[in-house]
């Protein structure tokens, strides 16, 4: 669950690295920019950071973006600069996957005011990699779990359909197998659809009819 996975990653990083705040940014699919799924430390949720911004541009080429570092600070526009400054951050560690940049890292300073050093964004640099791969895996998972939601509700509707129809209805595989079997049928033939599902249709009609059944399929 990337919401869970999210959550526990903030708290575990930040208590690590007794940092004063933290968010962790995922990248929106619908929109050019990261999205805070879990932070620590603030007032309010921070505001998205776009990725055609130029700290955005930075991170999406992979790279980490450290305002407290003056000559690094100093390739972006002071505007830019003072509207994470005002929400306490300074340091963006990309998180790239195979697809790029997939969520980025963003985080304040030490507790006691100090600044992150080498061994720490070295640190946060390893963990963001294995980061960018849990979040894919979170992704394709959370993908996966919509699609199986989709086809448990076409199912059901297609369920519906079938047991609403006033005909008797028979599926059954290329080996005679009955996987199908109406509330229809079970009136017209009296045989409940438990005993007749799994079996194969010798077992369950008599000769005529699955004579007939296998005429009529050939001859279609």
């Amino acid at each position: 669950d990337l919401n869970r996975i999210a959550e526990r990653f903030v708290s575990r990083v930040a208590e690590t690295l007794v940092v004063d705040r933290m968010a962790l940014m995922v990248a929106d699919e619908d929109a050019p920019a990261f999205e805070s799924v879990s932070a620590a430390g603030f007032d309010r949720r921070p505001s998205p950071l776009r990725a055609d911004s130029e700290i955005g541009a930075r991170l999406v080429a992979g790279h980490i973006v450290a305002l407290d570092d003056p000559i690094a600070a100093g390739e972006f526009s002071p505007e830019e600069i003072e509207v994470w400054h005002a929400l306490g951050l300074s340091y963006f560690i990309p998180c790239v996957s195979n697809e790029g940049t997939i969520a980025v890292l963003a985080l304040g300073r030490k507790e006691t005011g100090e600044p992150l050093n080498s061994e720490d964004t070295a640190l946060l640099a390893t963990v963001a990699g294995q980061m960018a791969t849990t979040l894919e895996n979170a992704r394709l998972y959370r993908q996966l779990h919509v699609k199986a939601l989709e086809l448990d509700r076409l199912r059901t509707f297609n369920e519906n359909i079938l047991e609403s129809l006033d005909d008797g209805l028979l599926v059954v595989t290329l080996d005679d197998r009955i996987v199908r079997w109406n509330s229809a049928l079970e009136q017209l033939y009296g045989v409940q659809r438990l005993e007749a599902v799994g079996k194969t249709l010798n077992q369950v009609l008599d000769p005529a009819l699955v004579d007939a059944i296998r005429a009529a399929r050939r001859d279609t």
